[in-house]
């Protein structure tokens, strides 16, 4: 089966159902770091039982970089990135990243997440695999550039690369996280979101 072209949020959506139901099994209120292990531990076993493996030597990929939490790679066709996310900004629930993908996708559709799977990275630590179309940019965009998008978008600046609405906080919306695209639109590819306490 070839899952790059399943529908777009249907792996996320049982990934993040998997981490919803640990969650609610534990029963514990506050979030520690054995909690995240134990919803770490169902992925591996939902990822052993359907067969959600990928090896990027298959995948014929190259790597390009490195950041706190995603080694990004380019796929074969060069017109997707593959990003291994480590979960590391999620802190102690996994949940948090199942958050910040759905609300990516929601806010900036035109450069969307997909999982496809999951993997170890050169570190060996047990990622989500990511893909995202490859965007042709001009440059990156400005400061002025991403508040107005963000604005647009009914959000709020708290700070240069910081901005809110009634539920989410978006950060490190900076001009290396937002690409101003050939075609002459903005494409946010690595800003962070988290819902509003």
């Amino acid at each position: 089966m070839d899952r790059t072209h399943s529908p777009i949020n249907s792996l996320l959506e049982q990934a993040a159902h998997i981490v919803r139901s640990q969650k609610e099994t534990a029963g514990e209120t506050e979030p520690t770091e054995g909690y995240k292990r134990g919803q770490t531990e169902e992925l591996i076993k939902f990822a052993n039982a359907n067969g959600l493996w990928i090896s990027l030597p298959n995948l014929n990929v190259e790597f390009l970089n490195k950041g706190g939490e995603n080694e990004v790679y380019t796929g074969d066709k060069d017109d997707i990135v593959i990003k291994l996310n480590n979960f590391e900004y999620a802190g102690d629930d996994l949940e948090n990243f199942f958050i910040r993908i759905a609300a990516h996708n929601k806010f900036f559709g035109n450069v969307p997440y997909q999982m496809i799977g999951f993997a170890y990275n050169s570190q060996q630590e047990f990622c989500a695999v990511l893909i995202q179309p490859y965007i042709l940019a001009e440059r990156e965009a400005t400061e002025d550039e991403i508040a107005a998008y963000m604005q647009a978008l009914g959000f709020e600046m708290d700070y240069y690369d910081e901005y809110h609405n009634s539920d989410y906080e978006v950060f490190d919306a900076v001009p290396n996280n937002v690409l101003y695209g050939i075609d002459g639109d903005l494409y946010f590819i690595d800003t962070q979101i988290r819902l509003r306490s």
